[in-house]
């Protein structure tokens, strides 16, 4: 497809949920004794919606909500790098009537490739969200959500991911 348009960005795009809460991860502990996990029990979350592109760009977009109109948003942001093909998978959001007929009449600067079902491996964000909660969430709670908000949006903004989007993408 890049070959067939190559004035257009080839972009990958996926979404995930930030939790407010600790998640559980391997640490090492004296035998006999049970670690400690430390909760809010708070159900707090931030959604974000991750673009990567082939060149290394990124755009990381959070909301409150994740459905078609948070999509359409965050697609929206995305326009600013021109003509794109996106990738992206089947999630009811995508599908959305009111994103399908935006894509149809977007048409001629926007692309879309879907993922095959059921492989999530192949789309380099997921490997973004993965570094991402092992950083934030990882083993510890947050003074506040808002300070979770904050370190995550300086992670993704200024960690460097370096993923070869070809990899992901050729098995």
């Amino acid at each position: 497809m890049k070959r067939k348009h190559p004035d257009f960005n080839l972009f990958c795009e996926d979404e995930s949920t930030f939790l407010y809460d600790s998640t559980s991860r391997k640490v090492w502990v004296q035998k006999g004794i049970k670690p400690k996990r430390f909760v809010t029990g708070l159900h707090k979350r931030t959604h974000i919606f991750g673009f990567l592109s082939e060149d290394k760009k990124k755009v990381f977009i959070s909301d409150n909500k994740m459905n078609a109109a948070s999509f359409l948003k965050a697609l929206y942001k995305v326009k600013r790098f021109g003509k794109i093909i996106l990738i992206i998978d089947r999630a009811p959001w995508h599908r959305a009537k009111k994103v399908q007929k935006y894509i149809n009449k977007h048409r001629k600067e926007l692309k879309i490739i879907w993922f095959p079902r059921g492989c999530p491996e192949m789309n380099p964000v997921e490997e973004c969200w993965r570094q991402a909660k092992r950083e934030i969430n990882g083993g510890r709670v947050h003074e506040s959500f808002e300070v979770m908000k904050k370190e995550l949006r300086h992670f993704l903004r200024y960690h460097e991911f370096k993923q070869d989007m070809v990899k992901y993408l050729r098995p």
